[in-house]
């Protein structure tokens, strides 16, 4: 994915002053499908189109990113050599490195997913996955850097990352953080010096024939350390299913939303987390009794230090899923 990043940053060189052609390269193990630069500098991807295809679809233009379908276009390769086709065009509208970089991966996960010619409808639903993608993007934070972080480090430091990638919540309004139809893991994490985590009443039940573990970690925030994105690499280099990079980026991409950019620069000490990570069976975790609420009493939270809670044997536990992470 870096070369991705470092052929782009070439092409900055070449963007051609015709304002009606783009400087274009060729990208790794892809023959018709190009990268090129904008006039102003900005990422684009080159889709080759059947030419047989008909159909016509609405352009797209979000805050991020535009689609635009079927185009005639002249591109201008290093060598000066001019091709010319009908392309749909995937443009980023950003000036951040970050963002840049991050977009040149993500859709060069879905140009190697496509054949070297496309039918319209195939490409369409590759395309409306990154749509959803950069929509998230204008969406407000749904929950903090700090918890995401966590959650990728127990992915990170798993025995199967992809079991735990798959069983990760569709949703930031999941009641657990890992589901796999089965058991749950829920990951709770604190910058405090004591275990102090805030539950629910409902969290703490899970359904009679699920087994619960409640992970702690302890975060300390620093100014050089590691951030969202390189436990998002580290992951990477580690799973087998090559398909999963893309819902690991999405499941960051919804959960930061407008906070995107800004979890670059928020790092946290991670041989300290590491080190601080513990498991706990949710049947050992204090409790309030639930007989003793009163049943027009709804969403009931507390805060419960875990510090002197006996921590879970890990031999005794069978689940797939505890143990993909331990």
């Amino acid at each position: 994915m870096q070369n991705v990043f470092k052929i782009f940053q070439n092409l900055k060189n070449e963007s051609p002053r015709d304002g009606d052609s783009f400087a274009i390269a060729t990208l790794p193990t892809i023959k018709n499908h190009k990268l090129g630069i904008s006039l102003s500098g900005q990422p684009m991807f080159f889709i080759k189109c059947n030419e047989r295809t008909k159909a016509k679809s609405l352009d797209t233009n979000l805050e991020f990113i535009s689609v635009q379908f079927n185009r005639q276009c002249q591109l201008i390769n290093n060598k000066g050599k001019i091709e010319e086709g009908i392309y749909t065009i995937i443009s980023l509208k950003s000036d951040s490195d970050y963002l840049q970089e991050y977009f040149l991966k993500i859709v060069f996960v879905l140009v190697k997913n496509l054949t070297e010619k496309p039918l319209l409808k195939d490409l369409k639903i590759e395309i409306e996955k990154l749509i959803n993608l950069f929509t998230k993007f204008s969406k407000p934070a749904l929950k903090t850097i700090q918890g995401l972080w966590a959650e990728l480090l127990i992915i990170e430091q798993s025995k199967n990352p992809d079991y735990l990638i798959k069983s990760w919540h569709n949703s930031t309004s999941d009641k657990y953080d890992f589901n796999d139809g089965n058991d749950k893991i829920e990951v709770k994490s604190t910058t405090k010096s004591r275990r102090m985590h805030n539950f629910s009443l409902e969290q703490l039940i899970p359904n009679t024939k699920s087994k619960l573990i409640i992970t702690s970690i302890l975060t300390i925030e620093t100014g050089t350390g590691t951030s969202v994105f390189d436990l998002v690499q580290l992951i990477e280099s580690r799973i087998i299913d090559q398909n999963l990079i893309y819902r690991i980026n999405e499941i960051v991409a919804s959960t930061l939303g407008k906070d995107f950019e800004k979890s670059f620069d928020i790092y946290f000490d991670y041989k300290f987390s590491v080190d601080s990570i513990q498991h706990y069976e949710s049947f050992d975790i204090p409790t309030i009794n639930i007989s003793s609420i009163p049943s027009n009493i709804l969403n009931v939270r507390f805060d419960c230090d875990l510090t002197d809670v006996r921590t879970a044997n890990k031999t005794r536990i069978k689940s797939k899923l505890h143990n993909s992470m331990f």
